[in-house]
């Protein structure tokens, strides 16, 4: 961790797509941004065992090069094998590290995982191996000249990929020695442009490599926007409340809405100033002009020592890199110290604390079967594919599908009133994102008073045309217009459904009044007054066979296909469109969805959203069978209202004072339910003697981790912003 500031110092003034590193020392509570930038996918191997962090080998690539890791390749060895794509060439790349003391069992797992590589090498452009092999080999000649047994080993398994080594130059120098122990090797040298040493960040110099390759790193794209800072609100809602006049006599909802955007974008381009922004790669917020400069004069007197082998060229760069460090660590020391100060000093801890964490502030990638996807395209296509998984296809025939009973009351119009447009848009947070629509969320919170009645004249016309979205193109994202006008119709909908107890009272997902809080209040008071009362029983019948006790199994179906229902009616005729991803609508549709479950068991069951529970309380024979049964029902249900229940995800677990209680098998659709000791429920893990001792671990654990890496990351940091972090990090 103290070396964090010289790798990210090196990174800056050396822009590298691929960063290999051995020895990392890292254990697996150090996330892994805290040690490289958030621009690279971290793939890395920690050495098991001993008493302390030792060994370990990394990969950091950078996003647009799609890296995939390969773990078919890697055994017990310390080596980490990707695949990475650069002009649609395939490239295999690995990170090898082989200690000076490795067994001979050690060095067969390195050269297992050498031989795997080598069986797949054809079906790749190019190889490239780096890494610290620790090798008593003599580079400087035409034929490498090896000097000890696991040497020769390693240069047969090097003559296997036809690989060339193509350093020449010592990596690792003492006072009495230079040795060539940081290898970079490649099956087609052609491609390689240029192969050097440069100072490192350890006892051990840095190879830089360059290839003949262009990586297409994304251009930095300039863009124009509205400033919002120095807008004129006022003189924007006079002009508005003029100019939206004419949508107020449209009839049709294209004519409407078209209106209502030219006026809002040319109202917005003759009141709100514009800003220019450009993406370009910033400097580390510590790293300054003057310290690039101390860094490359380091990295000259480094290329002159080389060149002249000199004592006194040695003794020279080791003073200039010992006082390159320094000031590197302490620039940062000194930016730690300030952190968290001024006015949006809390905001630039925040974004701190997100870049170290790896917790994106604005989510543009996607990874999917080990591979990251950045391409906005290939974001989509990948999204979309992952989503569909959990839907049956459109052919999937459900030849039982189960019919609810018609509801005689249903709700066949949707009131719109200025007024409750107004309340919705006062109530949006200004930060939210901007939809395809271009319409931000400041500019609707700014102005709802005055276009709140073009909006509710625009919704009316949307709700009067149920076929709307089958004209139009269908968006990926729903827009923030859109979602308002879902967050209207859902309010209606909850509010008609909660009147005519339409929602069966063991749902607490996404309801009124309702959440994880009084669902878990609920069903822990149910099950310690039964288990009260057991044990009452027990103690005073003795000649009872069997303890009395709670067997819980949790069922969470699968994303299930839209089908058609009969009850409880909504309104007359529904557009036919697909929900879209993240809506607002979507949660309340599923309740209404699965509203008929708890009508099919007998025994007691909760839900929130998804997770459903059943339990009931279990003294004999024939309760085992009723439950037996409620969970076959469960199976059919899900069946006949076309879903796919993963049994693989059910649990049994039993809630018992006894020492030995009694467990009778369950099953669903075949399969036999497992039991276990603690089963997390929605976010508190619950134990089968209903004691919090594994929850307090838990959270205790993940408390002292948030604590570590608060110590790691902030040590150099003021009293008040470790008081911070401790507050908003570790206390919660």
């Amino acid at each position: 961790m103290k070396r964090a500031a010289d790798i990210a110092a090196l990174l800056e003034c050396h822009i590298a797509d691929v960063l290999a590193i051995n020895e990392t020392w890292l254990s697996p509570d150090i996330l892994d941004h805290e040690v490289i930038p958030k621009d690279y996918v971290v793939l890395q191997k920690d050495r098991s065992g001993g008493r302390r962090p030792a060994g370990g080998v990394l990969l950091a690539i950078i996003l647009h090069l799609q890296p995939c890791r390969q773990t078919q390749l890697e055994t017990k060895a310390e080596a980490v094998w990707a695949e990475v794509t650069v002009s649609n060439l395939r490239f295999l790349i690995a990170s090898v590290y082989r200690a000076p003391n490795s067994t001979p069992q050690q060095n067969d797992e390195l050269l297992l995982s050498l031989s795997l590589a080598a069986e797949q090498q054809h079906n790749y452009d190019a190889c490239f191996v780096m890494g610290d092999f620790n090798l008593d080999v003599d580079w400087s000649t035409k034929t490498p000249l090896p000097r000890a047994t696991p040497a020769e080993q390693f240069l047969d398994a090097f003559d296997n990929f036809a690989f060339t080594q193509l350093i020449k130059n010592a990596t690792r120098t003492t006072a009495t020695s230079e040795k060539t122990f940081d290898l970079f090797l490649c099956d087609t040298p052609n491609l390689v442009s240029t192969s050097e040493v440069i100072a490192g960040v350890s006892d051990h110099d840095a190879l830089l490599i360059g290839l003949k390759v262009d990586s297409r790193r994304p251009p930095p794209m300039s863009m124009t926007l509205p400033d919002w800072r120095r807008a004129h609100w006022p003189a924007l809602n006079d002009l508005l409340e003029v100019k939206l006049q004419g949508v107020m006599q449209e009839d049709g909802l294209e004519e409407a809405w078209t209106a209502w955007k030219t006026a809002l974008f040319e109202c917005v381009a003759e009141c709100v100033p514009s800003r220019r922004t450009r993406s370009k790669r910033k400097l580390l917020p510590w790293l300054n002009k003057n310290l690039k400069k101390l860094i490359k004069i380091k990295d000259d007197l480094f290329a002159q020592w080389l060149s002249e082998k000199t004592n006194e060229a040695r003794i020279i760069f080791e003073a200039a890199r010992k006082a390159t460090q320094g000031a590197v660590r302490l620039a940062k020391d000194r930016w730690f110290w300030n952190l968290g100060r001024g006015p949006q000093g809390a905001a630039v801890f925040c974004k701190f604390i997100h870049l170290k964490s790896k917790v994106p502030i604005n989510t543009t990638t996607f990874s999917a079967d080990g591979r990251f996807f950045s391409e906005p395209a290939a974001v989509a296509r990948q999204f979309l594919a992952t989503f569909k998984q959990n839907f049956s296809p459109p052919g999937t025939d459900f030849p039982f599908l189960w019919l609810a009973p018609i509801q005689d009351e249903k709700l066949s119009k949707f009131h719109v009133t200025a007024s409750k447009v107004s309340a919705l848009l006062h109530v949006l947070d200004a930060k939210n994102a901007t939809g395809p629509d271009g319409i931000p969320a400041v500019l609707l919170k700014n102005c709802a008073d005055t276009i709140c009645p073009s909006f509710a004249h625009i919704f009316k016309l949307w709700l009067q045309l149920a076929s709307c979205r089958q004209t139009g193109s269908v968006q990926r994202v729903t827009s923030l217009i859109g979602k308002l006008l879902e967050k209207h119709v859902r309010n209606q909908l909850a509010a008609f459904f909660e009147s005519k107890n339409s929602l069966p009272d063991c749902q607490h997902g996404f309801r009124e009044r309702r959440s994880c809080t009084t669902m878990l209040l609920k069903t822990l008071d149910n099950w310690t007054a039964a288990l009260d009362s057991s044990r009452q029983q027990q103690f005073f019948s003795t000649g009872q066979k069997h303890s009395t006790g709670f067997h819980i199994s949790g069922c969470c179906p699968s994303a299930a296909p839209r089908r058609r229902r009969r009850g409880p009616q909504v309104v007359e005729k529904l557009p036919r469109w697909p929900q879209p991803v993240r809506s607002v609508l979507g949660p309340l549709l599923f309740n209404i969805y699965v509203s008929d479950l708890p009508a099919a068991l007998k025994t007691n069951l909760v839900q929130y959203a998804d997770d459903c529970t059943v339990f009931k309380v279990v003294s004999c024979q024939d309760d085992v069978d009723e439950l037996q049964d409620d969970l076959a029902l469960v199976d059919i249900w899900c069946t006949n209202n076309g879903m796919q229940l993963n049994a693989k995800k059910c649990v049994a677990m039993n809630i018992s004072g006894a020492r030995q209680p009694w467990t009778p098998q369950y099953t669903i659709g075949g399969v036999v339910l497992d039991y276990v000791c603690t089963q997390r429920l929605l976010g508190v893990h619950i134990s089968r003697d209903l004691r919090y001792n594994h929850h307090v671990d838990v959270q205790r654990k993940k408390a002292a981790r948030s604590l570590g890496f608060a110590a790691r990351n902030l040590r150099g940091c003021t009293q008040r912003v470790k008081r911070m972090a401790y507050l908003t990090l570790v206390k919660p």
